[in-house]
């Protein structure tokens, strides 16, 4: 026997426990599928995935702080200043407070604005449960010309930075110039 009778028409007919066992067929086919979904999905969340996430805002904060620890328009200086002490934390932010009326004088005589922007970073340290982290840094200073120049200067600095983690924002607690050598002055 083949399975079934054929018909008058010619056909033969399906037995009937094939077409259920086909409902349960893609009823099963379809739970797989979601459940290795939901597992592709939950496998980005591991402990690489929150280690990855947290060196990633470190490198973004660490870029926008260290560009605005070297940028400064005479223009507005003493909101850029206040800027500095916003982005610092623990003895780097005391220095910067303790130095502030040397800073002021200092753009005071400046008359163009210079901006930082970072070209490299790399995070050496991480730290998440402790909250701290070391970066470092190479950071291009342009200045706008001034006077009769008919362009600006820039400088090339680099940096290694100390980051901590307050009040679940990451903040530069410290920052040392790197001779071309790779150590600190």
């Amino acid at each position: 026997m083949t399975g079934g009778a054929p018909t008058p028409g010619g056909r033969v007919r399906v037995i009937r426990w094939i077409r259920p066992a086909g409902y349960v067929l893609i009823a099963a086919a379809t739970a797989l599928l979601c459940v290795s979904l939901w597992s592709l999905a939950r496998s980005g969340r591991g402990a690489d995935h929150d280690l990855a996430t947290a060196r990633d805002e470190v490198s973004r904060t660490a870029v926008r702080d260290l560009a605005l620890l070297n940028s400064v328009d005479p223009k507005v200086a003493d909101l850029d200043l206040q800027h500095w002490l916003d982005v610092a934390t623990g003895p780097f932010y005391e220095a910067l407070k303790r130095d502030m009326p040397n800073a002021r004088a200092k753009v005071a005589d400046q008359a163009a604005r210079s901006r930082g922007k970072v070209t490299a970073l790399a995070v050496t340290r991480l730290d998440r449960s402790g909250g701290e982290a070391t970066v470092i840094a190479s950071v291009r200073v342009f200045t706008d010309p001034t006077g009769d120049a008919a362009q600006g200067t820039e400088q090339r600095k680099r940096y290694e930075a100390g980051m901590r983690r307050v009040g679940g924002v990451w903040k530069v607690s410290s920052l040392k110039p790197l001779t071309p050598g790779g150590s600190g002055p």
